[in-house]
């Protein structure tokens, strides 16, 4: 395996070749478009679908910087925001892109203008038939540059920021008639606040795989995958105690994995093998409590599994692997080997529960699938090798009634921010590897914001939420918890909270929202606690199936630890929306 770590040390010239390559497949698929545009604007025999909008709006805030009530200072600002939409799907691409440029002017505060880059985009080629695939994907959003400094109510619900419980701001539904997401950039006026603690992050990445069948008896899948991620201007930080903290999260992380499985032509015995290395080197080794001291971790593993099938219930399990890692911060995990057997019981198709018991790992699953509707997959290990030593858990419920969508998921990871930035861009197959999203924008899908840091930690995370629309009424409930610790819990961070938001359609063409959250963000060794509130009234009408106009209220307050943090605030937005 030493192989893997010398090749991924030398190749720095090859790094910086496959970041221009990640940037020219998220973004140049541009290039491609002008000469399809005039067939394919309404789709079209092409399989295109552009779709340009604009946004304009004003927000009057009195508070524009989230100050103590002694310290307030208001403005009004002005809000263009001008953006495009696309999708390809058939033949052999699949697009979707979504960017928004977001201008802010301020009456008050001319020394805040400010042009914001959002995006989100995610693409997927066939370029050998069934064999050679390579995905494209990015991102670009505002995040909080420190946990402890004062942040706006929302942010990209893409890549962090804003409240889980108020991600339902990011996509309001309505009911109305007309174009789908015809108010879905409402919730960026809520990234205008002055605060000196917001940067832009970037996320790009460029993945080829190769998939390839063996006369029946083995199933492979070889993927690299290159992650590039960048902030703007997150060199300074302050800690609570006053002190410039040094900060530079941007990294590099290069991942390959092969996947081997059984075949068709196994019938009693199936197995499967997974190779995974995954290299991330930061840019700048920092200085700092919370800076990574080599700037470059490393994860290697094997695993293998087989089952043999006894009878039409019964299989037997036999599990076996090899951790090899160095991951900053989690110096003391033990590297190492190990094995397990064990059984797996099926009684009939829609359940399975399977277990195995070893010297050093044993795992326990319930995979519950009665429906198309309904899922539930549960799983603890305990292993005592590894980064991820120790008893993990993870889980997912999901349910679709006639007119619900209830969710649940539970996951217990050693990660860092650099990782997590723009998750929400890549749902996971059943094979372990990214998809595009759907259309639909996830129920749940803020990682919070406890900042930018370079540190490596364990994340216990449960989000649940649920979805209500029956005629003219909506409702969304959601709560969440997130705990992040170093190992040893040398520190400790939590956060959690729960928001609703009720819609309601009455008349053809208008509708009124009321909505609320409260999140708490425990610090650990800062020492420092921040309570936010906040609340949400507004009326919306469809002037016609591509222009609407929107009117709203927010409250919005922190009552933290220390006095300086507090803050009060009033804001009134008015914005109309159209698309092309």
């Amino acid at each position: 395996m030493k192989w893997t770590s010398r090749f991924y040390k030398n190749s720095q010239a090859y790094k910086l070749a496959a970041q221009r390559i990640a940037l020219s497949g998220v973004l140049g698929v541009s290039f491609c478009m002008p000469a399809e545009a005039q067939l394919s604007r309404t789709g079209g025999s092409s399989g295109w679908q552009i779709t340009p909008r604009v946004s304009v709006g004003t927000t009057y805030s009195d508070n524009i910087k989230l100050a103590p009530a002694n310290a307030a200072e208001d403005d009004l600002v002005l809000e263009v925001e001008p953006g495009v939409s696309v999708r390809k799907q058939g033949g052999r691409v699949d697009l979707r892109l979504d960017y928004t440029l977001q201008g802010l002017l301020y009456a008050n505060h001319g020394d805040a203008n400010t042009i914001n880059h959002q995006l989100q985009t995610f693409g997927s080629a066939e370029i050998f038939q069934k064999h050679f695939f390579l995905d494209a994907y990015g991102a670009i959003a505002q995040v909080p540059t420190t946990s402890s400094g004062r942040t706006d109510n929302a942010g990209s619900a893409v890549m962090g920021g804003l409240p889980a419980s108020l991600t339902f701001l990011s996509n309001l539904d309505l009911g109305l008639p007309g174009s789908a997401g015809l108010f879905r950039s409402f919730g960026s006026s809520d990234t205008i606040a002055i605060t000196d603690n917001q940067v832009t992050g970037y996320r790009y990445g460029l993945s080829p795989y190769w998939r390839q069948d063996i006369g029946g008896w083995v199933e492979g899948l070889l993927r690299y995958r290159y992650d590039g991620v960048r902030y703007d201007d997150q060199n300074e930080g302050t800690t609570q105690q006053g002190e410039q903290q040094t900060v530079n999260a941007d990294s590099q992380i290069n991942t390959l994995t092969l996947d081997l499985k059984s075949s068709r032509r196994f019938n009693r015995i199936n197995w499967n093998i997974n190779y995974l290395y995954k290299n991330q080197q930061l840019d700048h080794a920092s200085t700092g409590s919370n800076a990574m001291d080599s700037g470059e971790d490393r994860r290697e593993h094997v695993d293998a599994k087989i089952t043999y099938r006894l009878s039409r219930y019964w299989s037997l399990l036999a599990n076996a692997g090899y951790e090899d890692s160095q991951v900053t911060g989690f110096e003391n995990a033990q590297d190492g080997s190990y094995w397990g057997l064990g059984a797996v019981w099926s009684p009939n198709r829609f359940l399975e529960i399977g277990g195995l018991y070893g010297p050093d790992v044993n795992l326990i699953a319930l995979r519950w699938n009665p429906s198309t509707r309904t899922y539930l997959d549960v799983r603890r290990r305990d292993r005592n090798v590894g980064v991820e030593s120790g008893v993990h858990w993870q889980g997912t419920f999901k349910h679709q009634a006639r007119a619900s969508v209830w969710s649940v998921t539970y996951v217990d990871e050693v990660t860092n921010e650099q990782q997590l930035l723009g998750s929400s861009l890549l749902a996971v197959g059943a094979d372990g590897q990214p998809l595009a999203l759907t259309g639909q924008d996830p129920t749940v899908s803020s990682e919070g914001r406890l900042g930018v840091t370079n540190r490596n930690f364990r994340r216990k995370r449960l989000d649940a939420g649920v979805v209500y629309r029956r005629g003219a009424t909506g409702i969304s409930v959601n709560a969440f918890n997130e705990e992040r610790e170093t190992q040893n819990a040398q520190s400790i961070e939590s956060t959690y909270g729960a928001g609703a938001l009720w819609t309601w359609r009455f008349a053809p063409r208008i509708a009124s929202f009321i909505g609320g959250g409260w999140e708490r963000d425990d610090l650990g060794q800062q020492a420092q606690r921040n309570d936010y509130w906040v609340s949400t009234v507004g009326l919306a009408q469809a002037f016609a199936p591509n222009f609407g106009g929107l009117i709203s209220y927010r409250y919005y307050q922190n009552d933290a630890s220390s006095a300086e943090r507090e803050f009060r605030e009033n804001r009134l937005n008015v914005r109309f929306n159209m698309k092309f």
